[in-house]
């Protein structure tokens, strides 16, 4: 309140902004593009494009829809599709259902994550790691076929100190054989 009286809140539409699509008091069933900064604490039923701008969905927000933005940040509750230049972040409050391209995400404890997400890569040489299988970097690291090991069982039921000492020494003739 100010002055005695309650302020509402107000929904501002700059010059750089279009909507296709129908309006009411409660939500927007359309198709939204704008050249800035966008802040949805409503609900929308389409995809929203702002190149490189940020999306910030607030804490009452809803959409269903595909998004495009630079940056995205989620504390509401959002069904689609993010396709992001740079980062999305999941705020604890989010509940997010589909499917995230971007080059990082965060997703912060509490917050509900249901997606297919989709990291962007550098160009090999640019410093990021590539992906590969763990048994393509064990190869790449020895360079050289790994031997197969030689099971020798559980020492630990022998009974008899002589019979382990026998056992042993077989084990190491066998393994020199093999050498």
């Amino acid at each position: 309140m100010q002055n005695g009286l309650k302020q509402l809140e107000k929904t501002f539409i700059h010059s750089s902004t279009s909507i296709v699509g129908n309006i009411s008091s409660t939500s927007i069933v359309g198709n939204i593009k704008t050249e800035e900064n966008l802040i949805i604490n409503g609900t929308l039923k389409g995809n929203v494009e702002i190149g490189d701008y940020n999306l910030f969905l607030g804490p009452n927000g809803r959409i269903e829809g595909e998004v495009h933005a630079k940056n995205v940040r989620i504390r509401g509750h959002m069904k689609g599709e993010i396709k992001a230049k740079e980062k999305v972040e999941i705020t604890k409050e989010a509940a997010f259902s589909g499917k995230i391209k971007s080059k990082s995400i965060s997703v912060e404890e509490g917050a509900y994550f249901d997606a297919y997400v989709d990291l962007d890569r550098e160009s090999p040489g640019t410093g990021i790691l590539e992906e590969t299988s763990f048994e393509k970097a064990i190869a790449e690291l020895v360079q050289e076929p790994i031997k197969p090991a030689l099971q020798i069982g559980n020492f630990t039921r022998w009974q008899n100190k002589n019979a382990y000492d026998k056992a042993f020494k077989r084990l190491l003739r066998e393994l020199k054989a093999e050498g």
